[in-house]
């Protein structure tokens, strides 16, 4: 769907979420950006649990307003049977760990982040047109090659220091003390080669010591959360960026890695297969292979230019054509026009 011609008219929906965080700003920025105004009920905040957040959803919605509830088990699930339309909206990976997911048939449409999670879906006998496509995407006039470079030295690397950069979330899922392991691999073969850790989690304690285990704490960088304003320099400013996650839906900080121009390289999973072609747009390696994921830091870091260009080339071109976010969010109008 692409977006009206004219200004579209604003109408009222209910947006219900388990606490809040920085996906929740995206999605309610979302619904202002297409024409929704968002009543917001949040579980844990403003409803004390399951049954509560069923009550304040009920009295706030009219047959005729749609209710984007998620994630989905926690969150969607309490909703069905509802007067008002429940759109079941899938997070990341919620429904890869979904035991029992007959109930999403009751839903009056589900929109899903990327094509495993369709797959699921489907399997489960949820209908192709009720289901919306909408892929984590991001803005490629923003994220672009072209641009500032952040300043790497404020974190202890050398002007003349080559880095791998990583940002997802330091728990057991993501899988970052096998980037931390595969760089100590990687290092051996690049002598003036650092890690940038982005982020932070549960495991960040351990991350640490792992590197002062390994001997490369003076060559790793614990950078913690960087504003998305500042992300886009810092893509530019590094040489490749990795996930090691074992299982994702659509990576947002991937995408934005490839539209800025980053050489990538990405565990093998169903959620970034579509993004991560192998020789093409970036590499993949055996998620939790951490020999396999040292050398594939070590091919993107040596390849020769013409190559390198090519699939980064390849990948922004990928990005712009499928994951524009300000292009592809109109889907979510599309699936609340009830």
């Amino acid at each position: 769907m692409d977006r009206p011609a004219a200004p579209v008219t604003m109408r009222p929906c209910v947006y219900a979420t388990s606490g809040w965080g920085i996906h929740d700003d995206r999605w309610t920025d979302a619904l202002r950006y297409v024409g929704f105004y968002p009543q917001i009920i949040r579980l844990g905040i403003d409803a004390s649990d399951p049954n509560d957040l069923r009550h304040r959803v009920d009295e706030s919605a009219s047959p005729d307003t749609p209710v984007l509830a998620g994630p989905l088990e926690s969150v969607a699930s309490h909703l069905i049977g509802l007067d008002a339309p429940v759109i079941g909206l899938s997070w990341g990976f919620d429904l890869h760990t979904m035991v029992d997911n007959s109930w999403l048939l009751r839903l009056h449409r589900l929109i899903v982040d990327s094509e495993a999670t369709m797959r699921i879906a489907t399997d489960a006998g949820v209908s192709s047109q009720a289901i919306t496509f909408l892929p984590w995407g991001v803005d490629v006039n923003r994220f672009k090659p072209d641009g500032p470079h952040a300043d790497l030295t404020r974190w202890g690397v050398r002007k003349s220091g080559r880095t791998v950069l990583s940002l997802r979330a330091h728990e057991p899922l993501y899988r970052v003390g096998d980037i931390v392991e595969a760089f100590a691999l990687a290092s051996k073969e690049e002598a003036d080669l650092h890690l940038l850790v982005g982020h932070s989690g549960s495991l960040t304690d351990g991350l640490r010591a792992q590197a002062r285990e390994l001997g490369i704490a003076e060559r790793t960088h614990f950078i913690g959360s960087i504003p998305e304003a500042d992300l886009p320099d810092l893509f530019r400013a590094a040489d490749v960026y990795v996930s090691a996650s074992e299982v994702d839906g659509t990576s947002v900080t991937l995408l934005q890695a490839m539209a800025c121009g980053t050489p990538v390289v990405a565990s093998d999973t169903a959620g970034n297969r579509p993004w991560v072609r192998s020789g093409e747009t970036g590499s993949l390696f055996a998620t939790g292979d951490t020999l396999s994921l040292a050398h594939q830091l070590v091919a993107a870091l040596d390849e020769a230019l013409p190559v390198r260009s090519e699939l980064t080339h390849n990948a922004r071109a990928l990005v712009k054509d499928q994951a524009d976010w300000n292009a592809n969010v109109w889907r979510l109008r599309q699936a609340l026009e009830v």
